[in-house]
C-alpha cells in the first residue's frame, strides 16, 4: 500500500485514538484570558511544535521508528514519561497511545507493534502516544521524517480543533493558522532529528502551568 495512505489514516481526527480529544493546554489558557485571538493561538501553537514536541515527543517518535527491537522501544517510552510533568498529560498521553496502538495492530501485521501492545497491556512500558506512533507509522510504511511530520500536523490541528470548539476562532481561521504553520512543523522535526534522544528537553513553562491547573478545574471539555 501507498505509505501516503497509511499516513493520511492514521493521522485522521476520524482515526480512534481519542487524540482529539486533548487541549494541550489551550483549555486553561483561554480561560485565564491569556489567548484570545487567532494570533494568540498561532503562538501558542509555535511554543508548542518547537518546544515541546521537537525536544520530547517527536525525537521519541523518530527514535520508536528506527528500533531495533523492543527492549529500545521500552526505553524510549520510558523516557518521554519522565518528562511530562504534568499528570493529565501523562495519562492523555497513554490512553492515546494505547488505542493508537491496539487499533493499528488490528489493520496491520508487524511483530514488533504486536509485542508493543502486549507489554502495555502488561504494564511492561508506559504506552505514550509518540512511541505508539513511530511503531504504527513504520508498521504502515510510513517513513520516519513523513510519520514526524504527521505527528506534527495532527498535533497542529488538534490545537486549532480545540481553539474552534472554544469559539476562539471559525474554521477558516484554523485553517489559515494550520496553513502559516507549516514552516514550525518542519523546523520541528527537523529540531527533533538533530536531537538525542537520551536527552530529552521539553521547555513551555507557561504551557506547563496551563496543564497542571487543569487538573483540578472545576469543569472542562478537553481531556488536557
Amino acid at each position: 500500500m501507498d505509505p501516503l495512505l497509511g499516513l493520511l489514516q492514521l493521522s485522521d481526527s476520524g482515526f480512534p485514538s481519542g487524540a482529539y480529544t486533548l487541549s494541550h493546554g489551550l483549555e486553561t489558557l483561554a480561560a485565564d484570558g491569556a489567548v484570545r485571538s487567532a494570533d494568540d493561538i498561532a503562538a501558542l501553537l509555535r511554543v508548542s511544535l518547537l518546544d515541546r514536541l521537537a525536544r520530547a515527543d517527536l525525537v521519541v517518535l523518530l527514535a520508536v521508528h528506527g528500533a531495533a527491537d523492543l527492549a529500545d522501544v521500552i526505553d524510549h517510552d520510558r523516557r518521554l514519561s519522565t518528562v511530562k510533568l504534568p499528570s493529565d498529560e501523562r495519562i492523555a498521553s497513554q490512553r492515546v497511545g494505547r488505542r493508537l496502538a491496539i487499533e493499528s495492530s488490528r489493520l496491520v501485521t508487524d511483530p514488533l507493534l504486536t509485542r508493543y501492545v502486549d507489554a502495555v497491556e502488561h504494564g511492561q512500558t508506559p504506552g505514550n502516544a509518540a512511541a505508539a506512533a513511530g511503531l504504527a507509522m513504520r508498521a504502515f510504511g510510513v517513513p520516519a521524517r513523513q510519520a514526524a511530520i504527521g505527528a506534527a500536523w495532527s498535533h497542529a490541528n488538534g490545537i486549532c480543533a480545540a481553539a474552534v470548539r472554544l469559539g476562539l476562532i471559525g474554521h477558516g481561521g484554523a485553517q489559515r493558522i494550520l496553513r502559516e504553520a507549516a514552516q514550525a512543523i518542519v523546523e520541528s522535526v527537523e529540531r527533533a532529528h538533530a536531537t538525542d534522544p537520551r536527552r530529552l528537553s521539553p521547555s513551555a513553562p507557561q504551557l506547563e502551568i496551563a496543564l497542571a491547573r487543569h487538573e483540578t478545574a472545576s469543569a472542562h471539555l478537553f481531556a488536557t
